[in-house]
């Protein structure tokens, strides 16, 4: 493979691993620093600033990055598909569709009903439950997906990986 081909071809991975590091990121965020307060923070009177801005930022961001990155998954599959690390991205295509079939199903209409205005404090707390729920089975695929994607570039380092994968003119 030629150098330019190969540098690509660890922009590509990267770009997925960028993308992992931010999921991870804001879900352990959400997860270990907002969500333990927001039961007991959050009223009827000041949930909408503290959940929907940054609701709707987050959107548009992803609704960017992970179609790039879903091509990034399948470039990686198609140059992978040879090695030991093929898994990898298979794991990938459930380990992203997963998040956004759960956003999409569950959790959008949770921030719908957010976004329109709460006016019960009962009904509230019932759908912060139900959004930090949904939102931490996010958590904990994003999470596996992250370790996943960590161990493939772990592997591609290792000599012993490298060995396997080299081709006598490759060889250093």
């Amino acid at each position: 493979m030629s150098s330019l081909k190969q540098t690509l071809l660890d922009i590509n991975n990267a770009y997925i691993f960028f993308c992992a590091s931010i999921y991870l990121g804001m879900f352990w965020s959400l997860h270990f620093f907002w969500f333990p307060n927001y039961p007991d923070t959050l009223t009827i009177d000041n949930y909408y600033n503290a959940i929907i801005p940054q609701t709707t930022l987050a959107t548009e961001f992803f609704f960017i990055t992970i179609p790039i990155m879903a091509i990034a998954i399948v470039i990686m599959l198609i140059t992978e598909w040879r090695t030991h690390l093929r898994w990898v991205p298979l794991a990938w295509i459930p380990g992203l569709l997963a998040p956004v079939v759960i956003q999409q199903v569950f959790i959008e209409n949770i921030n719908t009903q957010f976004s329109e205005g709460v006016t019960d404090p009962a009904v509230l707390q019932e759908l912060l439950q139900e959004w930090m729920f949904f939102n931490d089975i996010r958590w904990i695929i994003l999470t596996i997906m992250w370790l996943i994607t960590m161990y493939f570039f772990i592997a591609k380092a290792k000599p012993w990986y490298r060995k396997k994968t080299e081709t006598p003119h490759e060889a250093p």
